[in-house]
């Protein structure tokens, strides 16, 4: 039912394919446009095709449903990735975190130009440090298969955009001791098999004191967590009697072994 202003009352209304709403008892039009799901096409000043008409919002969040749809996916996503690095159970505020950071992303029509993964990827990551999950960016960008430079161009872009920059230093430090347990259990898997527990226990306590020595001194200022990592357990390794070289140590905390290069 419809109000007809010559009737003066509510009246049924009628409305052809291809024409406006009208009042069934006089015929006059009451409203002279229409609503299509079909999609066509105009030109504008430029001689240039677009799309014609506009996008209808959702009315529980203002919106467009397309834009919802790709915010439900990207959700799915980050719950799979998160999966499938190994993050525990039981840091359901991780996938709510990291979601959070892609919405504002997506708001910001950050994703727009960007693999969905890479942005993805970015927003999971960026909440791991937030979090002090031990997680490098080369562990996604192996399990994602994608250069880690392309990977860490994106992260950097993110962090840019949501002003985590402070003063242009977007790597902020990380205490690399929470990396510790993952490398020094990954090194001795690899060159001691049968390392038995007080030996893991010595080489754990070793390591911390000498990244501890080091944060006093500030020699961590400007360089990788990864890398100073890397550092201590190739010190306390020999300390212990644990025969290494820097390439062993390189494989595990992903840095380089040249010679001309220090470990950092």
């Amino acid at each position: 039912m419809v109000w007809c202003n010559h009737c003066r009352k509510n009246v049924p209304g009628n409305r052809p394919d291809d024409g406006g709403l009208a009042c069934d008892l006089c015929g006059r039009i009451l409203e002279n446009f229409n609503f299509s799901s079909d999609v066509t096409f105009i030109k504008n000043a430029a001689g240039q095709s677009q799309a014609s008409g506009n996008i209808v919002t959702s009315v529980q969040s203002g919106n467009s449903i397309s834009r919802d749809r790709r915010k439900r996916i990207a959700r799915d996503e980050i719950r799979n990735l998160k999966d499938a690095l190994g993050i525990g159970d039981g840091r359901e505020n991780v996938i709510e975190m990291a979601a959070r950071f892609f919405d504002i992303a997506h708001d910001q029509n950050f994703t727009k130009g960007r693999r969905a993964e890479l942005v993805q990827s970015s927003c999971l990551y960026l909440t791991c440090r937030e979090l002090k999950i031990p997680l490098l960016l080369i562990d996604f960008s192996s399990y994602l298969r994608v250069s880690v430079y392309e990977l860490g161009s994106v992260y950097l872009q993110l962090c840019e955009l949501l002003y985590l920059a402070d003063d242009g230093n977007y790597d902020e430090l990380v205490d690399p001791s929470i990396f510790i347990p993952g490398f020094v259990n990954s090194f001795l898997k690899g060159v001691h098999d049968k390392a038995q527990k007080e030996v893991v226990d010595n080489i754990l306590k070793t390591v911390t004191n000498i990244i501890s020595s080091m944060k006093r001194d500030w020699m961590q200022t400007g360089r990788k967590p990864s890398g100073i990592c890397g550092a201590a357990i190739y010190i306390a390794a020999h300390s212990h009697g644990i025969m290494c070289s820097r390439a062993d140590i390189a494989k595990i905390v992903h840095v380089s072994s040249n010679n001309n290069q220090k470990i950092e």
